[in-house]
């Protein structure tokens, strides 16, 4: 049985190995608050576990603009991480985190435009036709687009109707997102966070 005194002393270790992460990246800059988010008792991908969130305000920018920005610190059964907030919610840092570590464990690498896989266009153009019926392609590009093995992830920016927008082809399970000032870099980690959540919460226990 799990009791109260337990669960503070868990929480209070989590953030000891918080700060002294925090401490060894940021030394000086290391924040002196950290505010307990929430912890995340899943197993999304293999050696990875239950993981707390703390936020955190860290001074960011030139010493002409220099502004506090959120950010977010994972630890427990995981490699800890920190980054800043992107405005997400908690569940959807998570998420990011999840896909960082991802990223990070398969190297994906940015890799040339010029290397975009044969038919991934096409199929990019079949899933806007059925995700965003009644909108007007005007332009695309690709934003960026990773490699590992022979598996390769491709981030599109879209002019629709006068609006931007993200969409994830290629061998990456399609996505579609409004860009928002992200860069497209992050909205693939965000977005194969998700799909690596659902894709473990679907799987038979």
């Amino acid at each position: 049985m799990t009791t109260r005194s337990d669960e503070s002393g868990e929480r209070e270790q989590l953030e000891s190995d918080a700060r002294r992460y925090l401490s060894q990246q940021l030394g000086r800059r290391a924040p002196t608050q950290l505010r307990f988010e929430t912890l995340f008792d899943e197993r999304p991908l293999e050696n990875e576990g239950a993981t707390a969130l703390f936020s955190f305000h860290l001074e960011v920018g030139s010493t002409c603009g220099r502004q506090r920005q959120k950010h977010f610190v994972a630890v427990g059964q995981t490699e800890p991480n920190y980054f800043p907030a992107f405005q997400m919610d908690d569940d959807d840092a998570y998420s990011f985190h999840v896909g960082t570590r991802f990223m990070l464990t398969m190297r994906l690498g940015l890799v040339d435009a010029e290397m975009e896989p044969p038919g991934a266009r096409e199929a990019m153009h079949r899933f806007v036709e059925s995700y965003a019926a009644g909108l007007t392609l005007e332009s695309e590009e690709v934003a960026a687009l990773l490699r590992c093995d022979e598996a390769c992830f491709a981030v599109y920016r879209l002019k629709l109707s006068g609006a931007a927008y993200y969409c994830l082809g290629a061998d990456c399970p399609s996505g579609f997102y409004p860009v928002e000032q992200l860069a497209p870099q992050t909205v693939l980690r965000l977005h194969l966070g998700r799909v690596i959540r659902r894709e473990a919460r679907q799987e038979p226990t």
